[in-house]
């Protein structure tokens, strides 16, 4: 049964009380109108036949019994149309069948008193056809009680999915009250009723066993298995009905001998009770439901609080989440856009959390997570917003700024009070974080584009080295959608055979023989042109697509150069850029293991450049990957070296076969004395440690000359060739 509330509180507050007050009025009106009407006995002997002879004081007191009777009849009338009523309601408002089928067997008897009544329109004794009565009573009885027992039957033995067709049981209802009404006044009025009453006897109403059976039945059968399955009031209430009628039966099957008598009214007293059982019951149950109500609808504003809590609040820092940052968000929209007024939308993302979580596990990156943002709690005031709206990014609203000067201000203080050691067991891990910044109304005046705007910010701030902030402008846009843009069709570029491989040969600076070349990645797209190395190296490593291409180029150089060594018989070293993103992949380290099988490539004639950028971070990992390219007899170089700042210690202890010196000094070689130092301090350091030394971006003689004075014998620049597609290197570096 659906114990849903359908109506609202104040409804459930007022229906008890109603139906109280309600009876109470119908009740009273008998009572009011034998006090304040009287009859006139006198009046009413003299109109009586004159072979009647009645002393006046025996037909008064005939009179109010009769009256009395009816009060009685009135009485449980009213009972059980108030009864009936709020079961109808209860049904209602809680579907409760057993509610309905209690309202049905009540209705039906009630109905059955009311024929009653109303058939006791004579008050003179001659006219009361006792048996009729004792039909009545007995019909309505028996056939209420069949209502009641097959609607239990019905509730119990009901296993489909569907619900129980509960308007049948009305339907039935009328349908046995219009037979039992045809069948009493057939009986009435064309043909001897069967004698169910018999005066001065001991069973005077033997035909009463009829209904006790019944009763029985639904006291000492059905109830268990009812309660069993349904226990509650109304459960119950069907039990004291049962016990009530059975007292009543009981009564006038044995001790009834006159009609009207003691017994006969003590039946009809219990008759009432069977009618205020279920009205009190059904008023206690809306108590106990309102109660229940009320209960439950704390419980659900509890509950609610605590679900809008879950819902708009992360669970790890107890800040906002993403969801309940935006409905913040729009509303401080709304309330700046009244005001207007300005406020600053802060990106701040955590550099190399992703790192920090790989190597230190989940459970410290979580820490990390908790200590970073109670630092940022520590930088904000009451009034502004701050919250966690993804896995490392966090994102605080200024409420109100006076200029954009002061989100500078703010991001500056951000960056300094954030980059401090956090702590992790015994050791202390340095995290920094890239801010963007997005200004309300002029760069969004919704949530999303000022999340988009405040994001794209923060990306470039990452880009630009990180540990920095960004405001965002157009020209931000611009590069953000532009590397959008190449992204999508450097996707479809290997598909399309748009990527090509060229060669920039390496020589003996002495000898201006070609010992090798450096690989370089050259994209030529249909719609975008010739696009720059340094434009979509960046977008390959930011999208992972890195991977793909590296795979592909590390194929494509192999399979290409082994075809020349076997062609010219003629062995050349060949020289790979790796990025970083790439040693973060077990994928790429079982690739060239792979790739060297496949085409029996000689390892020693493979080179893979790494940047310096990636020795500093001295981690396992790095180590490990360098040690397994060594062992494979894979040559290592240093790319770019002197921009960054390895130690030498961490170079010594590193699988390192040579060092190739920037084109950044290289240009400068006359021109600054401090460059020049750090040059000779490279070359100086690689024959220290039995390195080879290589100089990039060769463009003069004079570098040339100086170069070869300083014992760097190896090179390579415009000076002696560009960057060669695949068929011009094989003639330059095979054909001489």
């Amino acid at each position: 049964m659906n114990k849903a509330f359908i109506k609202d509180e104040n409804t459930l507050r007022r229906i008890p009380l109603a139906f109280v007050f309600l009876l109470i009025f119908i009740m009273g009106l008998p009572i009011i109108a034998l006090n304040y009407f009287t009859v006139d006995f006198n009046a009413v002997m003299n109109e009586m036949p004159t072979h009647i002879t009645l002393d006046i004081s025996i037909l008064e007191a005939r009179v109010h019994r009769y009256l009395w009777q009816m009060l009685l009849q009135w009485t449980a009338i009213s009972l059980s149309i108030i009864t009936v009523l709020l079961a109808l309601t209860q049904y209602r408002l809680t579907r409760d069948s057993i509610a309905l089928i209690i309202g049905m067997a009540v209705l039906f008897s009630g109905l059955f008193e009311l024929l009653q009544t109303v058939m006791m329109k004579e008050l003179y004794p001659v006219l009361i056809n006792k048996n009729l009565n004792a039909l009545i009573w007995t019909v309505a009885n028996s056939i209420s009680g069949l209502v009641l027992m097959i609607g239990l039957i019905l509730i119990l033995t009901h296993k489909g999915k569907n619900p129980i067709r509960i308007f049948m049981i009305p339907l039935a209802a009328l349908l046995l009250l219009v037979i039992a009404f045809s069948l009493i006044y057939y009986a009435a009025t064309k043909m001897p009723v069967v004698h169910l009453w018999q005066e001065y006897t001991l069973l005077s109403r033997y035909y009463d066993v009829t209904y006790l059976i019944i009763y029985l039945v639904i006291a000492l059968f059905i109830y268990p298995f009812l309660y069993k399955k349904y226990p509650s009031i109304l459960t119950n209430c069907v039990f004291y009905m049962a016990v009530t009628q059975i007292v009543a039966a009981i009564y006038l099957i044995a001790l009834s001998t006159t009609y009207y008598n003691g017994a006969y009214n003590i039946a009809y007293f219990l008759k009432i009770i069977v009618y205020f059982i279920p009205f009190t019951c059904l008023i206690i149950n809306y108590i106990f439901s309102y109660n229940s109500y009320l209960k439950t609808q704390g419980l659900l504003k509890i509950n609610q609080g605590k679900l809008d809590y879950i819902t708009t609040h992360d669970p790890l820092t107890n800040l906002h989440n993403r969801h309940g940052f935006e409905i913040l968000l729009k509303k401080t929209i709304t309330n700046n856009t009244k005001e207007n007024s300005l406020f600053a939308l802060f990106i701040i993302d955590i550099d190399n959390f992703k790192l920090i979580n790989d190597t230190l596990g989940h459970v410290e990156g979580d820490h990390l997570l908790k200590q970073f943002s109670e630092n940022l709690s520590l930088l904000t005031r009451k009034e502004d917003i701050l919250s966690r709206i993804g896995s490392d990014e966090f994102a605080l609203i200024v409420t109100k700024i006076a200029s954009i000067s002061s989100a500078k201000k703010i991001a500056t203080r951000m960056l300094n009070q954030l980059n401090i050691p956090y702590r992790f067991g015994n050791q202390l891990l340095m995290a920094t974080a890239s801010i963007g910044i997005a200004i309300y109304p002029m760069d969004g005046k919704n949530t999303e584009d000022l999340l988009k705007h405040a994001d794209i910010a923060m990306q470039h701030a990452k880009k630009s080295g990180k540990q920095s902030y960004s405001f965002y402008t157009k020209k931000i846009h611009f590069l953000h959608r532009r590397e959008a843009e190449l992204e999508s069709y450097l996707r479809e570029a290997l598909k399309n055979d748009e990527l090509t491989v060229h060669y920039q040969p390496k020589f003996n600076l002495l000898t201006r023989n070609i010992v090798g070349a450096e690989v370089l990645l050259r994209w030529h797209n249909k719609t975008l042109g010739i696009i720059s190395p340094d434009e979509f190296i960046p977008v390959a490593e930011n999208s992972g697509l890195i991977i793909d291409i590296g795979q592909w180029l590390l194929n494509k150089v192999c399979e290409q150069t082994k075809q020349w060594s076997e062609k010219y018989k003629k062995q050349l070293s060949f020289s790979i850029n790796v990025s970083p993103i790439q040693f973060e992949h077990r994928a790429f380290f079982n690739n060239l293991s792979d790739v060297l099988k496949k085409y029996d490539y000689p390892a020693k004639y493979l080179e893979l450049e790494v940047t310096e950028s990636l020795l500093i971070k001295n981690n396992d990992t790095v180590t490990e990957g360098l040690k397994f390219i060594d062992k494979l007899g894979i040559n290592i170089a240093i790319d770019d070296f002197g921009k960054g700042y390895s130690s030498l210690s961490r170079l010594k202890s590193l699988p390192i076969h040579t060092i190739k010196i920037d084109k950044y000094f290289i240009s400068e070689i006359q021109n600054e004395r401090d460059k020049v130092i750090i040059i000779d301090t490279i070359i100086k350091l690689a024959h220290e440690l039995d390195m080879n030394v290589i100089a990039e971006g060769i463009e003069t003689q004079a570098q040339l000359n100086y170069l070869i004075a300083k014992k760097c014998y190896l090179g390579q620049g415009f000076f002696f060739s560009k960057p060669l597609p695949a068929e011009k290197f094989e003639v330059l570096a095979y054909s001489f």
